[in-house]
């Protein structure tokens, strides 16, 4: 499974916003039966984002902030046969986007907040999620084109694939200038006068369901997700 958050959290609903989905096409996100794309940043739940498109007057003067029209997330596949007008599947209109690591733009972008579920299109048997909903929440997911939960305060938990390097209790969070949709700590002294904290290091564990050469008994990465190593981080959020 796609997801670098713990269970052990603490937040008021208020600070979750509801308006974005993850920015992509059909294939960006997560399938549960391709051993490739069972976590990757775009469809991972714990992943930092950013804002990408929040405009709601696009170019073709839709007002509206559900698009019925082309969807590039859509899971119908092929639409343009004879007989098929188009794909009416709704999805979000604003748009978010895995924050960015380079150094470019570094530690100074804005961030929105963390996702509090993944992105994901088909379960481990292949079946899309689009016609099992109750299993598509089991998971904690959200379809391709929905709007995707981001947490901007509060206490979390997250594993190591959600930071850059392994951060220190009492750091400062910042966005990763090196890694995509991660964070990075540094010592509160260290902090520039341009650099963006969202949030302080409150707490570091470690916890292990790799076995059998660095997989679960599934076979895959399990639930600490792709690039994890077994440690966690409990966190506050703070972000503007």
């Amino acid at each position: 499974m796609a997801i670098r958050l713990l269970p052990f959290r603490d937040y008021d609903e208020h600070d979750v916003v509801n308006l974005y989905r993850m920015d992509g096409v059909k294939g960006d996100f997560i399938d549960l039966s391709d051993s490739g794309r069972r976590s990757n940043v775009k469809g991972d739940a714990g992943v930092f984002v950013k804002v990408k498109n929040g405009a709601l007057t696009p170019a073709n003067g839709d007002w509206d902030p559900v698009d019925i029209g082309t969807n590039p997330s859509s899971l119908l596949g092929k639409t343009d046969y004879p007989h098929v007008g188009r794909n009416v599947y709704p999805q979000a209109t604003l748009t978010l986007q895995p924050t960015e690591g380079s150094a470019e733009v570094g530690m100074s972008q804005q961030v929105l907040g963390v996702t509090l579920r993944q992105t994901v299109e088909k379960d481990e048997n292949g079946e899309n999620l689009l016609y099992n909903p109750i299993k598509k929440d089991e998971l904690f997911g959200v379809l391709p084109g929905e709007a995707v939960p981001v947490l901007s305060k509060g206490m979390v938990t997250l594993n190591s694939a959600a930071f850059d390097g392994a951060p220190a209790v009492g750091q400062a969070l910042v966005p990763s200038p090196h890694n995509d949709g991660c964070a990075s700590g540094i010592a509160y002294a260290s902090v520039g006068a341009n650099d963006n904290v969202i949030g302080t290091v409150l707490a570091s564990g470690f916890r292990n369901d790799e076995i059998n050469n660095g997989t679960n008994v599934f076979g895959n990465d399990g639930l600490m997700g792709s690039g994890n190593n077994g440690d966690y981080y409990i966190v506050k959020l703070n972000c503007a």
